[in-house]
C-alpha cells in the first residue's frame, strides 16, 4: 500500500499553525474531519506511483485555500513544501477521463450534511429547504479549448467565447451548497459557422478521444444536451435518491414548463416547483376559459382584485388556474399601478402571497455562488485545454465551496469573503516562513564553506541542541528579522 502524504500534511500544517482562531487552521481541521484523504475516486492506484491519488485530490482542493489559480503556481507555493509532487502529476490527475467528479462531489456533500446532524446544527422549523436550477457564462479566451463555442450571454446581451454552465444547488434553510454541475455548448443558427467559429478553427482545437462508458465521455454527451432537459434529469435523480428533504424547487422563468413541473410531482409528490413565468402564449384555464398571463392580468384588474401589499411594498394579486391538469397558484407582482408585471407560479396552492415572495427570494442564494465561487475560488477560469480538465476544476471548486460554506456556518463567520481573506492572510504568513527557512539554509551553506565543514553535519549538530538553547529557532521569533526577510 502506498503512503498517505495527507496524513502527514495535517500533522505538519497544525503544527506550523500554532492559534486555533485562524481562518486556514479551521478549513484544515474541516478537511481532516470529512477524512477527504481517504476518498475513494473509483480508479485503483498503480503499484509503481509515488502519490496515491486521493492525496493528490486533496492537494488540489488546497489550491484555492491556498490562493493558488493554477497549477504552474504550485511549485513556487508554501503549499510544495508538504505535497512534493510535480505539476505534471498533478496536470495527470486533473485531465484523466476515469475520475468520477460527480461521485466525488456527492460523496464530500454526503460527509457535509453528516456533519451538520452530528453537530445539532439545524435550521428554525418551518424554513423552506430548496434545490435551485439555474445557469452561468464562463468565458474563455482561446478556441483551441476542447469543446468551447460562441454562446449567447444574457448578462452581457452578446455572444462570447465559452462554456454554458448549468447548476443545481441546495439551501437547506441555513447555507447554500452546490451539488451538481454540466457544461454545454451553443450549436447556433448560422449553418457554414457552427458552434460560431470558422472550419480552421474547428481544426485547430484541441481534441482528445474518450473510452465509452467513462466519466469523461459522459460528460462530453452532455454538451449538446438542452439545459431543461439536464436540468430535470439532475433534479428528478436528486429527489428519488432520498438523501434531501426538499419541500420547493426554484427555478427562474427560462427553465418553467410542463414537462419540468409533472416531472417533479411525479417524482416527489411533497416536492413543489416554484419559479417566474413569461408573459408569453401559455394558455391557463380559469373557470372553464383558457387564458393568457396578459389576459388574466387584464381580467384580475377589472374585477377589482389588485391590492396593495404593504409588506412587500408591492401591488399585487393572486389566481388559481389549471395547468394541463395540475392545479397551480399564480402571483401577479408589480412596483406601481403604471408597472410591469411579474410573475410567480408554484405547485402549493395553499401559500400566500408574502410567503411565496420570501420562498422564491432563496434563488438569490445561487447567485451569490456564482459571484463568490468566481472571485476567491477562480471557479470557471480554468486555462485548461482538455475538457476533463475544466470538469476538474470547477468540480474542485465546488467542493471547497462547500468546505468553506460549512466552515462560516460552524464559525460564524459574517461572509465567505471575510473566512477566505483569514485564511489568506495566514498563507501569506506561510510564504514568508519559507522565504525565512531558506534564507537560513543559504546562510548555513555559507558558515559552511567558510569553516570548510560539512552541511548535513552542521544541520544535524544543531537540530539536536535543546530548544530553550537553539539561537537559531529563537532568531526566528524576532520581529526584525521577519521584516528583513520580507
Amino acid at each position: 500500500m502506498l503512503p498517505s502524504k495527507s496524513t502527514k500534511f495535517f500533522s505538519e500544517v497544525n503544527d506550523l499553525l500554532t492559534s486555533s482562531e485562524r481562518g486556514i487552521t479551521r478549513i484544515i481541521n474541516l478537511y481532516q474531519q470529512l477524512d477527504l484523504h481517504k476518498i475513494s475516486i473509483g480508479h485503483r492506484d498503480l503499484p509503481q506511483a509515488s502519490y496515491r491519488r486521493c492525496d493528490l485530490l486533496l492537494c488540489l482542493l488546497l489550491f484555492p485555500v491556498f490562493q493558488l489559480r493554477s497549477v504552474r503556481g504550485y511549485l513556487d507555493s508554501s503549499l510544495s513544501q508538504f505535497f512534493e509532487a510535480s505539476k505534471n502529476t498533478l496536470y495527470r490527475l486533473k485531465n484523466d477521463q476515469h475520475i468520477p467528479w460527480r461521485h466525488i462531489l456527492t460523496l464530500v456533500n454526503r460527509r457535509l450534511f453528516k456533519q451538520i446532524l452530528l453537530r445539532g446544527d439545524g435550521v428554525q422549523p418551518g424554513s423552506p429547504r430548496c434545490l435551485i436550477v439555474d445557469d452561468t457564462d464562463f468565458a474563455k479566451t482561446s478556441y483551441k479549448t476542447e469543446h468551447v463555442s460562441r454562446i449567447w450571454s444574457h448578462s452581457l446581451h452578446r455572444t462570447i467565447l465559452g462554456f454554458k454552465a448549468l447548476f443545481v444547488g441546495y439551501w437547506d434553510g441555513k447555507s447554500f451548497f452546490a451539488l451538481d454541475c454540466s457544461l454545454h455548448k451553443e450549436k447556433g443558427k448560422n449553418v457554414k459557422t457552427p458552434y460560431g467559429l470558422k472550419p480552421k478553427q474547428h481544426a485547430e482545437q484541441y481534441q482528445m478521444s474518450k473510452e465509452p462508458g467513462s466519466p469523461g465521455s459522459i460528460r462530453e454527451r452532455e454538451l449538446n444536451q438542452s439545459k431543461t432537459a439536464m436540468a430535470i434529469q439532475m433534479v428528478i435523480q436528486l429527489l428519488r435518491s432520498g438523501t434531501l428533504s426538499v419541500d420547493y424547487v426554484l427555478m427562474d422563468s427560462w427553465f418553467f414548463c410542463f414537462d419540468f413541473m409533472q416531472r417533479i410531482r411525479k417524482a416527489c409528490t411533497k416536492t413543489h416547483l416554484m419559479a417566474m413565468a413569461k408573459m408569453g402564449k401559455t394558455r391557463y384555464v380559469v373557470e372553464g376559459k383558457p387564458l393568457t398571463l396578459s389576459e388574466l392580468a387584464e381580467g384580475l384588474k377589472r374585477q377589482k382584485r389588485v391590492k396593495y401589499n404593504h409588506t412587500l411594498c408591492l401591488y399585487t394579486a393572486e389566481v388559481i388556474a389549471d395547468f394541463k391538469g395540475y392545479p397551480v397558484k399564480f402571483f401577479f407582482c408589480k412596483n406601481s399601478k403604471r408597472g410591469k408585471w411579474h410573475v410567480l407560479v408554484t405547485t402549493n396552492t395553499r401559500i400566500k402571497v408574502v410567503t411565496a415572495y420570501q420562498t422564491y427570494s432563496i434563488r438569490w442564494s445561487i447567485e451569490v455562488f456564482f459571484k463568490e465561487s468566481k472571485q476567491y475560488l477562480g471557479m470557471g477560469k480554468s486555462q485548461s485545454q482538455d475538457f476533463c480538465g475544466q470538469i476538474a476544476d470547477i468540480s474542485i471548486a465546488m467542493i471547497v465551496y462547500n468546505v468553506l460554506s460549512l466552515a462560516k456556518r460552524f464559525e460564524a463567520y459574517e461572509t465567505l469573503g471575510m473566512l477566505f481573506r483569514e485564511a489568506g492572510q495566514q498563507v501569506t504568513e506561510l510564504t514568508i516562513y519559507k522565504r525565512i527557512w531558506q534564507f537560513i539554509l543559504e546562510l548555513l551553506r555559507l558558515l559552511a564553506e567558510i569553516i570548510d565543514g560539512d552541511f548535513n553535519e552542521l544541520i544535524s549538530s544543531h537540530m539536536k541542541q535543546p530548544v530553550e538553547d537553539n539561537k537559531l529557532l529563537r532568531l526566528l521569533e524576532k520581529q526584525e528579522f521577519l521584516k528583513i526577510a520580507s
